[in-house]
């Protein structure tokens, strides 16, 4: 009976407009008559949503450059070593200003190693406190700084540098070759994190003694000598400790003069 009743009144109301001459259905809303197959909105979404991804191509980043660029590119000579090593930007990541050159003739007596400039050196390695008790240790060998060579392993000062990230940025290599041009008699390393840095291949915790292999010429040359090596700590720290300075002494006197 309800829907004989709602037929009539949907009929009534039909009939109304029919007179009213009103045959079509308006719709102020507009409608997108072409996507009337399309799939509910709600449910594309949701394709679009489970869809996989393309993921972006991610490009390995390229390597940084090593310390001093590449190795063939080196100089082959150590009077050319030394001007590259104030001016070559892959050196030292810092300005050019600040830079401190190496002093001293190839084939020297004795090669003297240091981390880096010391803050109070200035322009000249090794001129500061630190130079000073060098140069106390070197009358007491029996030397002068003309038997010697001195070298820093960075060109700067470098307060807390990150070892570890010179050495996986070819510091190592760099420096060998330094020695290799200065082709010292004998070389003394003050500081452990620059003896790590060379890698000698013979070396005794016990005497802090050893020797380095180095190839005749530098990188292109043939054949290999050994060169004697004597570690200790760092000058600021032997200033401090005069039971370092007993220790350098007595192990100078076992490589120098062996029995």
């Amino acid at each position: 009976m309800a829907d004989a009743d709602g037929r009539a009144l949907v009929e009534s109301w039909a009939a109304f407009w029919a007179d009213a001459g009103v045959d079509l259905a308006f719709d102020d809303d507009p409608h997108d008559w072409m996507a009337e197959g399309a799939p509910p909105a709600d449910a594309k979404d949701k394709t679009d949503r489970d869809a996989p991804r393309p993921k972006p191509v991610q490009r390995p980043a390229p390597p940084a450059p090593k310390i001093g660029g590449p190795a063939q590119c080196w100089p082959g000579s150590l009077p050319a070593f030394r001007d590259w090593w104030l001016a070559e930007p892959l050196v030292d990541r810092g300005p050019l200003a600040g830079r401190v050159a190496p002093v001293g003739d190839k084939g020297a007596r004795l090669m003297v190693l240091v981390a880096d400039p010391a803050q109070d050196d200035g322009d000249a390695l090794l001129s500061g406190q630190d130079g000073q008790l060098l140069d106390a240790m070197l009358a007491a060998m029996g030397l002068t700084r003309a038997d010697c060579y001195l070298a820093s392993a960075l060109p700067r000062h470098t307060p807390a540098a990150d070892w570890r990230g010179l050495y996986a940025e070819g510091l190592g290599p760099l420096m060998r070759h330094h020695i290799a041009l200065a082709a010292p008699q004998m070389l003394a390393v003050f500081g452990e994190d620059v003896l790590k840095m060379l890698s000698p291949e013979r070396f005794d915790k016990a005497s802090a003694q050893g020797a380095i292999a180095m190839k005749n010429g530098g990188i292109d040359g043939a054949g290999t000598y050994e060169i004697p090596l004597l570690a200790s700590y760092p000058l600021a720290v032997m200033r401090s400790r005069p039971q370092a300075k007993a220790v350098w002494w007595q192990r100078w006197l076992s490589l120098s003069r062996p029995s």
